[in-house]
């Protein structure tokens, strides 16, 4: 589990719409996620079952919430919200096991009906759909940290280098579309695993030492740009003017 003053910091951030933040922080909470879950549920639960995806969308949901001076340590807070959360889940498990399937009404096997309330129902569907994306946005997550390391950069280091100001990171949002622009330029970058700085200098207006100084930075945001299987990390980076010109392009 993380410390102080780095938790903290990792909070801040992903509530103010960092999604780095956000993403590193459940990256390094993955054990207690799972050991919290697996507790609550009093038996050992993998990452590819229902149980586990309420835990993740309950700790999402906790780091949204969380409030220091309300709430005290961020850790023992999230335990509570992920069990209040498989209390409801268990609850609608049970209620789904009289009905067979998602439809207004439902049969068993002996005839009989039930009738599920349409809030029932929405709030399943919705439940459903949730956890469905927890699941493709983890998946993508895993992908997009080995195509980083692939590059030498690690998802933790972005915190460390991401630029602290807003224009400085549209400047590089701006500087990764326009490289993307040139063939030439996106294949010496894939096939060396580096910014081809001399030549981009000539095609791109930028200055020398603002790629070097935002150079991690810039490599993570042409890697998903240049990557059509991450749509789910691509449109919740929340850099300005990002996903516009993502669904733009």
């Amino acid at each position: 589990m993380l410390e102080e003053p780095f938790l903290g910091d990792l909070l801040r951030k992903a509530r103010q719409g960092d999604e780095y933040s956000r993403q590193e922080l459940i990256q390094k909470s993955k054990d207690f996620i799972e050991k919290a879950t697996s507790n609550i549920c009093k038996r050992k639960v993998t990452w590819n079952e229902d149980e586990m995806s309420v835990g993740l969308i309950a700790f999402n949901e906790a780091i949204d919430r969380y409030e220091k001076s309300l709430n005290g340590n961020f850790y023992s807070y999230s335990k509570m919200i992920i069990q209040s959360r498989l209390i409801d889940y268990f609850r609608q498990e049970g209620r789904r096991q009289v009905a067979v399937s998602l439809d207004d009404v439902s049969q068993d096997e002996g005839g009989l009906e039930y009738e599920m309330n349409p809030a029932e129902i929405k709030l399943a569907w919705e439940n459903y759909n949730e956890q469905q994306l927890i699941r493709e946005r983890m998946e993508e997550i895993q992908i997009y940290c080995e195509r980083l390391e692939a590059f030498g950069i690690r998802l933790e280091e972005l915190e460390e280098s991401s630029p602290g100001r807003v224009d400085a990171r549209a400047s590089l949002v701006q500087i990764a579309h326009d490289f993307i622009k040139y063939p030439h330029l996106v294949e010496y970058f894939t096939n060396t695993k580096q910014l081809p700085l001399k030549q981009m200098l000539s095609f791109v207006q930028v200055s020398r030492k603002t790629v070097e100084r935002g150079r991690k930075y810039l490599v993570a945001l042409i890697v998903i740009l240049l990557s059509d299987d991450l749509p789910h990390l691509k449109a919740s980076i929340l850099f300005p003017d990002l996903e516009r010109r993502v669904h733009n392009a």
